[in-house]
């Protein structure tokens, strides 16, 4: 069927993609872990704590979290609980699962819309952070690039679910 085919796609072509994101995600974690140690050696032993740590730590993190997300959809990595739906036949499941998913694929295509809307203003409008003066811009871009990739893994999943469903 063509849903199928057009789903396995988007994954073979994306799978790259998905493996860049979700190890950039680990390193930056690392580098996090590293910054926020530091930070607090720096605080007790010497007084002195990193300045901007805290700044630097939360655009990190944006990258971290929107990354990781579509990295972890692609593997099929998101908790879900199924206690009523499991009891339910495979093409019961696929129905609920594809409702589901199509509300997760519209909700992050309008987050990503939203998200691309900010960052131009961000940058239009040169907003900084407040200690570094660090432009915010190219990490709302980030979160609308990791959005956008999460969006297409979700819809390759809705695919699925909809095949699953249409099955006779």
């Amino acid at each position: 069927m063509w849903l199928n085919k057009t789903a396995e796609l988007i994954e073979r072509k994306l799978s790259p993609v998905s493996q860049v994101s979700g190890s950039l995600g680990a390193i930056i974690i690392g580098f996090m872990m590293l910054l926020t140690v530091a930070d607090i050696i720096g605080r007790l032993a010497f007084n002195q704590p990193i300045y901007g740590a805290l700044e630097v730590s939360e655009f990190m993190l944006v990258v971290v979290v929107f990354f990781s997300a579509a990295h972890c959809e692609y593997s099929r990595g998101h908790v879900t609980i199924g206690l009523f739906v499991d009891r339910l036949g495979r093409r019961a499941q696929n129905i609920i699962d594809s409702i589901v998913y199509f509300i997760f694929f519209g909700t992050f295509c309008w987050l990503t819309y939203n998200l691309g809307i900010y960052a131009t203003e961000a940058f239009q409008d040169n907003i900084v952070s407040g200690s570094l003066e660090i432009p915010k811009y190219p990490f709302i871009y980030l979160a609308c690039l990791g959005c956008a990739l999460l969006s297409l893994f979700v819809l390759a999943h809705f695919l699925l679910f909809l095949a699953g469903a249409l099955k006779k």
